[in-house]
């Protein structure tokens, strides 16, 4: 094989791995774009399917309250499932920050409430968890109170869990402020049932009107009966107008429902978490991100090695170079795609799998090489 013939051969074998390289860091995983956001007007709610996201940009009536107060946040809700592993979050709060985020998440057949990031509760920070709340389609009434008596939760009007010496908090340091339905703020995160109806006041009820309130939802099986209370924030899910539930209380914070699933906090580079979970997900995406760039850097240091001068002198340099700085395109634009997460890791991963190829394809050449030479010298 010619000079020429060669560099051909191995400039196409780059542009065909990079290809691939794009297409599998770029494709979206799984899920459709489109937000999976259905009215149902029969009911009155809004049904979370495969991957949805409602949201409102900025609660600018509940940022701009001075803290701390105590508030309520009323929702009725029916989970599509309660087997699916991991965290659904049904309701976010979120400022900017994940460590401060108000989070309400249904894990498996419990909820849990919580402020931060502190999913596996490996940091012990205060939480409120209501086990064995949720059965697979069946609606439950949910209160959760913040407030002089800690935080309360109840269940169909029951009180099911507390912390009486914590506070449950809505993030306030950073802006906007958000609240997001079914998702959270990064995109990549699912939650599927549906949404009868969601309040949010500025006060701690007590336990007999947290009772009286779910008798008079369990009797008409919709929110309209709290058009009449106090509330920063109401939705009746009824009627619709175009993309968007108007915000009944009147403060201005209608829900938008986006026709596509779109990332409301982009995160870029996401540094190594301190408490890295390894289970057999976090390493069977860690071998892929090795493994897959293996060939990338074969072929880029096979294409190096046909030019002269310091590109071959130095092609293993230059080629580790060339798949970071790939690797890197994928993870910046991997920010702004629902479900792909933008990760140093990744990164990291990815140039050592490029190095390990290229160490690998050297020691197979040299091994090839000396093979060759005692078989010559043997016919000699």
């Amino acid at each position: 094989m010619n000079q020429s013939t060669r560099t051909h051969t191995w400039a196409i074998l780059t542009l065909t791995m990079v290809l691939i390289a794009l297409f599998f860091g770029l494709r979206l995983r799984g899920w459709p774009v489109a937000n999976k956001v259905r009215w149902l007007p029969d009911s009155g709610a809004i049904r979370f399917e495969d991957a949805g996201i409602a949201f409102v940009d900025d609660m600018r009536a509940v940022r701009h309250r001075a803290q701390p107060w105590p508030f309520t946040v009323e929702m009725a809700v029916t989970p599509a499932s309660v087997q699916k592993g991991g965290f659904s979050p049904i309701l976010v709060m979120h400022d900017g920050a994940d460590r401060r985020q108000l989070a309400i998440w249904q894990y498996n057949a419990s909820l849990i409430v919580m402020n931060g990031d502190d999913y596996d509760n490996k940091q012990r920070r205060p939480r409120v968890t209501g086990r064995d709340v949720f059965s697979a389609r069946q609606t439950r009434y949910l209160t959760i109170t913040s407030g002089e008596q800690g935080t309360q939760l109840y269940v169909d009007g029951i009180p099911a869990a507390a912390n009486k010496k914590w506070n449950l908090s809505i993030p306030m340091e950073g802006a906007p402020l958000r609240l997001v339905l079914g998702n959270s703020v990064h995109g990549k995160h699912v939650w599927q049932g549906d949404l009868h109806g969601l309040a949010l006041s500025g006060e701690a009820l007590s336990a007999e009107t947290v009772r009286l309130r779910f008798d008079r939802w369990a009797t008409a099986r919709n929110f309209d009966f709290l058009k009449q209370s106090p509330a920063m924030l109401l939705y009746t899910f009824d009627p619709k107008m175009a993309t968007r539930f108007a915000d009944q209380s009147g403060n201005g914070n209608d829900l938008e429902i986006p026709q596509q699933l779109i990332v409301l906090h982009k995160t870029i580079l996401a540094p190594i978490q301190r408490q890295f979970n390894l289970n057999r997900a976090a390493v069977s995406d860690m071998v892929v991100n090795v493994v897959g760039f293996i060939p990338v850097g074969i072929v880029f240091y096979g294409l190096l090695q046909c030019f002269s001068g310091p590109l071959s002198r130095r092609s293993l340099l230059f080629a580790v170079v060339l798949c970071m700085l790939l690797s890197l395109c994928i993870e910046l634009v991997q920010a702004w795609i629902p479900t792909r997460y933008s990760s140093l890791q990744d990164l990291i991963l990815n140039t050592f799998g490029a190095w390990l190829g290229i160490v690998a394809w050297r020691l197979v050449r040299e091994r090839k090489g000396q093979g060759q030479n005692q078989a010559v010298g043997f016919r000699l």
